[in-house]
Formats: C-alpha cells, structure tokens, sequence
C-alpha cells in the first residue's frame, strides 16, 4: 500500500496485519507468499509499506518492487535517503532468495555492500528495483539488486550474502 502524502511536510502510512503474513509462511511456498502479496490477497509488509514500496513482479529467482520517490524520503540535501535505498534493495535481494526456498526455509542478511552510481530525486520519478539471486547454496545465498529509472538508467547497485536455515525441526 503506497504512502498517501497529505502535504509537503507529512504523510499518513497505512499497512495490513502482518500478522497474516507470519501465519502463512508455515502454509505458504515463499513465491506464493510474494504472488500472494502482489495480487493483495496479503498485505506488503509494514516496511515496505512504509516506505510506499510496491512489489510489481514475482518469478523464481527475481522479484521487482517499484517506488515513487516522495518527499518523505529525502535527506538533507533534497535526495532520496541511502538507508531507504540499502533497504529496498536489500528487501528485494531478499525476497529473490526466497522464491527459490522450499516451505520453511528462511535467509537473513550477513553482509552487503551498496554503490550509489547517482542521486534518486523527486525530478527522478517512479524507480525499479530488480533483485536477482546470483547463487544458492546449502547455506548462503548471494544475490544483487539494481535500481533503475523509467530510461533504464542506473542509480543503485547492491549485491548480498545471505545465511540459509532450514525450517525449524519439528
């Protein structure tokens, strides 16, 4: 659910239960958890919703979130903050991993590095991100995450190691 801007100085965020998405990940493959999310059978999570982040796109291996830059994400200097940019990337790192995990299964972040090629701005408009698993082993995952414009210009390139877990025994 994007963020609803009410002035140029606030906004008003609204998210469903997260709840409903724990309670799935035990029932649900995570690529049907995604196309869940997408098609708004589940809510986005509340970070992402957050931030007005929306997932656009669900395959095995890739997953792409859009986002239109607001004035809520801006840093002093008039640019879309680097932390909102890690976690998008970072999400849709994440989430690619996921989409190749079997029920159960989970990946956490170990370590990712970001470069920031140029500044996301509201002059920018609407950006994509595209996360892409580069490999999955037994117990770390790598993937890499890009953020482009309308043009297909660069902004953002992110790569991650992620831990792999199995489900938790029984």
């Amino acid at each position: 659910m994007p963020i609803k801007t009410l002035s140029p100085d606030s906004a008003a965020v609204s998210w469903g239960d997260p709840e409903t998405i724990y309670a799935e990940h035990g029932r649900m493959s995570p690529i049907a958890l995604f196309r869940a999310m997408m098609a708004g059978a589940l809510p986005h999570e509340p970070a992402m919703a957050m931030m007005g982040v929306c997932l656009t796109a669900v395959e095995e291996g890739m997953i792409r979130l859009e986002v239109e830059p607001a004035s809520v994400h801006l840093d002093h200097a008039g640019r879309m903050h680097g932390g909102i940019l890690a976690a998008i990337t970072d999400t849709a790192a994440g989430y690619a991993i996921h989409t190749r995990l079997g029920l159960g299964w989970t990946a956490a972040t170990l370590e990712l590095h970001q470069g920031f090629v140029q500044p996301v701005t509201l002059a920018t408009g609407r950006v994509v991100c595209v996360g892409r698993v580069a490999h999955l082993g037994r117990r770390t995952a790598v993937a890499e995450a890009d953020i482009t414009d309308a043009n297909g210009d660069l902004y953002v390139r992110m790569g991650t190691t992620m831990i792999v877990r199995p489900p938790p025994a029984q």
